[in-house]
């Protein structure tokens, strides 16, 4: 599969949208994206491996953790992230989304692992 086709399916998925905008915030462990977004963890998962496939997502072991963080791949992966994000950051659905990941943060036990 084409890198550019790779990319914009994995920017068609609204599921993959909100991960974008919340790891625009700060890196998240995937219990957390689970929660604020309401999924099943192995759901949120998939959606994030599609994202690392992609050149946008990149993450690292902590213990049992895996921290999930943008780190667009390239110049083609940061400017189409700074593009969707100039967009999102604005829209009311974001806000909720901080306000969301603000109650569920579990930095405190991810960041000792």
């Amino acid at each position: 599969m084409d890198l550019w086709e790779k990319r914009l399916k994995a920017l068609s998925d609204k599921t993959r949208l909100k991960l974008i905008a919340l790891l625009s915030l700060r890196p998240c462990c995937v219990c957390e994206l689970a929660e604020v977004i309401g999924y099943a963890q192995p759901t949120i998962s998939r959606h994030l491996q599609r994202l690392v496939e992609a050149g946008f997502v990149a993450y690292e072991r902590r213990g049992n953790f895996q921290i999930y963080r943008l780190s667009p791949a390239d110049s083609q992966a940061e400017d189409l992230l700074k593009l969707l994000l100039n967009d999102i950051c604005r829209k009311e659905d974001f806000f909720i989304l901080r306000d969301a990941l603000a109650r569920a943060d579990k930095r405190a036990i991810w960041e000792k692992a």
